[in-house]
């Protein structure tokens, strides 16, 4: 671990950290207060909302979660809990400028830690969305299907059958909540495809797939020259499930083609992914660019541009770690960015194992303030280490960025069912991970 990159940001975060935990070591500057409070200022209050679920085996559940409200140099003014629908509706105690919301999570090894979802600069905002915190699970309660392919004729004879960009096995397993299966068969020389959308049988546990269930002609989608390390992309999205079915991709080395299928999927995409990792002050930062098009019922779209990944991003990115006042901006990286999300995972006890994750979202040039959560999120004990630093820069093409019309654009993502709406099409993101442990 290069414990000389870490130290700033580290010692910056702790100072943070240790104002949690107890009226001994509250530092608020500000006497605590609840929301619809005015502390004597007869400025109106700012109403906000949100909702906080707990996501496991692809299913939300209502969750009960902390939420702490922040003033403008980062100093906990108050605290809530959602209900038990997850929900918080309310007037924000005055000074509020940034929101915290806290859960505890499970990862994939069942290991237990605590969860901060902040959202910086919230002062335009009046809907702040879903916050997540995954729980994973094992055993989702998964059964598995006998796939039956004898009635499939020339489809068995001519093509390959696909599910989720994988071949069809002789099994699927079907997941509570899943009630269709969404199937591509592609032929040998990828110059035709075709989709079938089956219903998952609720008296058996046999699924019976017929050259006739493959109705759905796909139209193809010309491929763009793809990056050495990158793939292209195409995928439906299903509105009513809020999911992306048919998904193909095609990889550098391939020639296969892409195909949509406008009679089951209404909103169809192009996705472009390119790869890179680079050495930054003996740090590998790793990169992922990604860019997405809107496909019309014909196969045509308008090429996104990916975002260019430069070498000069990795220093940048250190260049913030050792920034002991946490200022950065990334503005010039992208003219279509308006987000970044900052992710740190944080080891508190290396004997222990014990560890908290924080997502900071915010514009894309500012400072992150220190802070603090009073008595919600208790004082670390041990010795805060930065294990991994990553940085999310994201932006829809051909919208403004600036604070307050990208309020607007939050606030309908939030609202849900953004993807299928037009000025949401031209997604772009570039995302760098730096391995700290």
């Amino acid at each position: 671990m290069n414990k000389y990159i870490l130290t700033p940001l580290v010692a910056a975060l702790t100072v943070a950290l240790t104002a949690c935990g107890g009226s001994s070591s509250n530092s608020d500057n500000t006497t605590p207060t609840t929301p619809g409070s005015n502390g004597g200022n007869s400025n109106q209050a700012q109403t906000i909302s949100l909702q906080a679920l707990s996501y496991q085996c692809e299913i939300d559940t209502p969750y009960q979660a902390d939420i702490v409200f922040h003033n403008q140099d980062g100093n906990s003014i108050g605290s809530a809990k959602t209900d038990e629908q997850g929900l918080f509706s309310g007037e924000l105690p005055t000074g509020t400028k940034h929101l915290s919301v806290l859960g505890d999570v499970t990862d994939y090894q069942q290991e237990e830690y605590t969860q901060i979802l902040t959202e910086l600069d919230i002062e335009n905002r009046n809907n702040l969305g879903k916050f997540y915190f995954e729980n994973y699970n094992q055993n989702c309660g998964c059964e598995e299907y006998r796939v039956d392919t004898i009635n499939l004729g020339d489809i068995a004879a001519y093509y390959k059958v696909y599910k989720a960009g994988n071949e069809l096995t002789d099994t699927v397993y079907i997941c509570p909540g899943e009630e269709k299966l969404y199937l591509t068969a592609i032929t040998e020389s990828a110059v035709e495809a075709k989709a079938a959308v089956i219903a998952i049988p609720q008296d058996s546990k046999v699924i019976k797939l017929t050259e006739a269930d493959f109705s759905h002609e796909g139209v193809e989608v010309a491929v763009q020259q793809t990056q050495e390390n990158g793939y292209s992309s195409t995928r439906g999205y299903i509105e009513e499930a809020s999911k992306y079915q048919f998904v193909q991709f095609v990889s550098f080395s391939g020639d296969d083609s892409l195909f949509v299928f406008p009679t089951v999927t209404e909103h169809n995409f192009y996705v472009q992914v390119n790869s890179q990792k680079s050495n930054a002050n003996n740090v590998e930062v790793s990169f992922n660019s990604y860019a997405r098009s809107s496909v019309n019922a014909d196969g045509s779209y308008i090429p996104t541009d990916l975002p260019e990944i430069s070498s000069g991003l990795g220093f940048d990115l250190m260049q913030f770690a050792n920034d002991s006042q946490l200022n950065f901006d990334f503005s010039n990286v992208d003219e279509r960015f308006a987000r970044a999300r900052w992710g740190y995972s944080f080891l508190v006890s290396d004997a222990a194992e014990t560890r908290f994750d924080w997502d900071i979202s915010g514009g894309v040039s500012g400072q992150i303030p220190n802070l603090s959560f009073g008595s919600v999120f208790p004082e670390p004990v041990d010795q805060v280490v930065l294990e991994e630093l990553t940085l999310l820069l994201y932006g829809y093409g051909g919208n403004a960025t600036d604070a307050q019309s990208y309020a607007k654009l939050l606030d309908t993502i939030a609202e849900g069912g953004h993807i299928t709406k037009p000025e949401f099409s031209n997604y772009v993101y570039l995302f760098m991970s730096a391995q700290l442990d």
